[in-house]
């Protein structure tokens, strides 16, 4: 069953998925699913916690930065 997630930096809530349906992934960036990838629904999201970086699948196999931390 799925729960209410909420994804938090020292600032604050980066991501918070209400409905419990979005995947966020978070690690390296080594870690990150590269684009032609399969098996992420669009929507899903990845923490780039090396670089500072939220990527978003956008289609289901294309993965692009949606925000950075510089």
């Amino acid at each position: 069953m799925s729960q209410r997630h909420a994804v938090q930096d020292a600032t604050g809530v980066v991501a918070a998925d209400e409905n419990g349906d979005i995947l966020i992934l978070a690690g390296q960036t080594a870690d990150k699913p590269g684009d032609g990838d399969e098996g992420y629904a669009p929507g899903a999201l990845f923490i780039d916690m090396q670089d500072g970086k939220l990527y978003v699948n956008q289609s289901g196999t294309v993965w692009t930065v949606a925000g950075s931390h510089a």
